[in-house]
């Protein structure tokens, strides 16, 4: 052992599948909540074909296997998505400095004398 106590939380810890392939779990497992296609669409606001689109090109979390046909998404990694999505859409725009304003075509720089 490491001489950590067992009651100390871990944020991820490896373990080894039966397959011989090593994942990471959140180390604090009393705390793991699954939640549902439906709850998971509420909190989202995504639908059910966004959500795996979004899956499919690893823009979020994938559901967990909890039964032979039953999945669930980890709670504590959709509320990270959520976090990630806010602050990537109020990060602060470039200076408008350094964006391309549109000029205006002055009357002998048209393309057609048809409009001149």
């Amino acid at each position: 052992m490491s001489g950590r106590s067992t009651t100390e939380p871990r944020a991820i810890e490896n373990i080894e599948i039966t397959s011989g392939i090593r994942k990471q779990v959140p180390g604090n497992l009393d705390e793991v909540i699954f939640l549902r296609l439906p709850k998971v669409k509420a909190v989202t606001g995504l639908s059910k074909s966004s959500l795996y689109e979004m899956i499919r090109a690893n823009n979020f979390p994938a559901p967990v296997q909890i039964g032979p046909r039953t999945v669930a998404w980890v709670s504590s990694e959709v509320r990270q998505w959520a976090a990630e999505r806010i602050l990537n859409s109020r990060t602060p725009p470039p200076p408008v400095g350094s964006r391309l304003q549109p000029q205006r075509a002055l009357p002998g720089q048209w393309a057609s004398k048809k409009w001149a």
